[in-house]
């Protein structure tokens, strides 16, 4: 006998609208990953709606359900540049999930608040979080949250000059990635390992790597990374002395940025976009640039970025014989410099000092990505 149609209702799964209102225990595992490839093309609706998910989940005290679309919520806002918004959300939901016993909770804000203060340049505060991020994620089998928290471990020796260890980080992080299918992953990862190479002279390898980020990047629709890897492609380009193809690729990715709204992404190719301009002799353009990266820097408060944008500055204005305000900005640059000093991990990690053998300081060129 057929079921009549308001029968057959009531079978289907509710629409995501429905589910993240309700109150009743509803299973996210599926239905955060709808959010997400909702937020693939339109990340406004799906902002919303990962907001509403965790209003209802704390109305139904649903703790965890709670922190699980806090840090969805912070993903989409971190793929578009806009990582410090949640800041002080995730440090409470950092101590409600220790609090509460929530394991994989405090794995995945750990990771979430170690890209936070990654992006800020408070290194030694990030490799905490991830080293948290990576002990709680191998406790409780979250092996998507290991695999981040060593891409980001990686990050702070890639900071730290200290290329070979971050790779191995990576190379370790590549093991996990492997056994999932998340294009995602595959494209951050592929972006980290090729900047690996390219800070140590591999170009050839550098490349590879960035083009199937670049890959793997279109087939997720993941824009962020999209445009992360034309500006390395870019960066590759200029070291081979092929400006047309920088302008190219570095258009790309300033586009991109602009489409989403990426400042962090806008800033960092637009330091290329620096160098673009000296080779072909524009130092106007140049100085607008970096004029320009230097407000994006404020925006996202991050001083690393700031630190570049004023070394920068500083270098254009000197040779056109500014030298007041070319002083200005080294003199800036040289006390961003040091407050990144005071947060390096080689000042407070004996661990980190014995496994390179070598006392560490963060990088002076800043080379890196998310």
């Amino acid at each position: 006998m057929r079921r009549r149609a308001s029968q057959r209702v009531l079978f289907r799964p509710p629409s995501i609208a429905a589910a993240v209102t309700t109150t009743t225990p509803f299973d996210l595992s599926t239905l955060l990953p709808r959010l997400g490839r909702v937020g693939a093309r339109h990340p406004l609706v799906a902002l919303r709606l990962l907001e509403r998910l965790e209003q209802a989940r704390r109305g139904a005290n649903d703790i965890a359900g709670a922190i699980d679309a806090l840090c969805q919520r912070f993903q989409e806002l971190e793929h578009r540049g806009r990582a410090l918004e949640l800041r002080a959300a995730l440090e409470q939901a950092a101590d409600e999930a220790l609090a509460g016993d929530l394991s994989v909770q405090v794995a995945k804000v750990a990771e979430a608040l170690g890209r936070v203060a990654y992006q800020q340049g408070n290194y030694f505060d990030a490799h905490e979080q991830w080293s948290r991020a990576l002990t709680y994620s191998d406790m409780t089998g979250e092996e998507r949250v290991a695999a981040l928290a060593l891409i980001g471990l990686g990050q702070v020796y890639y900071a730290m000059e200290a290329w070979n260890s971050g790779l191995r980080f990576h190379k370790d992080a590549a093991l996990r990635v492997g056994r999932l299918d998340d294009t995602h992953l595959s494209a951050k990862l592929s972006l980290n390992i090729g900047v690996g190479h390219f800070e140590m002279g591999q170009i050839t390898d550098a490349e590879r790597h960035f083009t199937h980020g670049l890959a793997a990047a279109k087939r997720g629709l993941h824009h962020e990374f999209e445009g992360e890897a034309h500006w390395h492609l870019a960066r590759t380009a200029l070291v081979r002395g092929d400006v047309q193809r920088a302008v190219a690729d570095c258009r790309l990715a300033l586009d991109i940025a602009g489409r989403i709204d990426h400042v962090w992404l806008q800033a960092a190719a637009g330091r290329t976009w620096i160098e673009i301009a000296i080779a072909r002799g524009d130092e106007e353009g140049a100085i607008r640039s970096a004029e320009h990266g230097l407000e994006l820097a404020r925006r996202i408060e991050s001083k690393p970025l700031q630190s570049q944008a004023h070394r920068q500055l500083a270098r254009l204005l000197e040779q056109r014989g500014m030298f007041p305000e070319a002083l200005q900005h080294l003199w800036k640059h040289v006390e961003l410099q040091s407050e990144l000093n005071s947060a390096a991990p080689g000042k407070h990690l004996s661990a980190i000092e014995h496994r390179e053998g070598t006392r560490l300081q963060p990088a002076t060129h800043w080379a890196i990505v998310r």
